[in-house]
């Protein structure tokens, strides 16, 4: 229930202070099903990340009463819910590396998985997987529209207009 009412506080601050609006739709092949969702995305954007910095902000700061009240990094650690196990980092020093140094801690190597994220496009309908910015092709950077998606094709227009380069 947590999680539903930051969501909530999330939008309703988009809504006050970026100027979004909450539409409500009904989820598609159900009858009685409603998403919301915000009209301007970017607003949820600018949003989210504001009460990720107050968030930010109170955890350093209730980090810092722990301590003060003579808990230890273990026990800061454990209210993180990091792990603590014997080939991981101890519990303690991944607390002070995530909460202080502002850095994950190292994960396992995987050299096969590939960081990527998924959205429904809006000109085609179809799932795409989305790996980024950082190739220069937009079919690298994005696979799943369909063949015919005007949204793809606009982009790999502007690429090639942008580069100078036909495929």
């Amino acid at each position: 229930m947590t999680g539903q009412r930051v969501r909530d506080v999330v939008r309703r601050l988009a809504v006050e202070e970026f100027g979004a609006q909450l539409i409500v739709e009904p989820i598609p092949s159900y009858q009685v099903l409603t998403r919301s969702r915000l009209d301007d995305p970017l607003a949820g954007i600018r949003s989210a990340r504001e009460v990720q910095a107050v968030a930010r902000r109170e955890l350093l700061d209730f980090v810092n009463e722990a301590r003060a009240a003579g808990r230890s990094w273990d026990e800061v650690g454990a209210a993180l819910d990091l792990p603590d196990g014997p080939d991981d980092e101890p519990r303690g020093e991944a607390a002070f590396v995530q909460v202080i140094e502002r850095r994950e801690a190292m994960p396992s190597q995987d050299f096969f998985r590939v960081p990527a994220t998924s959205w429904r496009c809006g000109s085609c309908a179809s799932v795409v997987q989305d790996r980024g910015p950082f190739e220069s092709h937009p079919e690298d950077n994005e696979s799943g529209h369909a063949s015919d998606c005007a949204r793809q094709q606009a982009a790999v227009q502007e690429w090639r207009e942008r580069t100078g380069w036909e495929e």
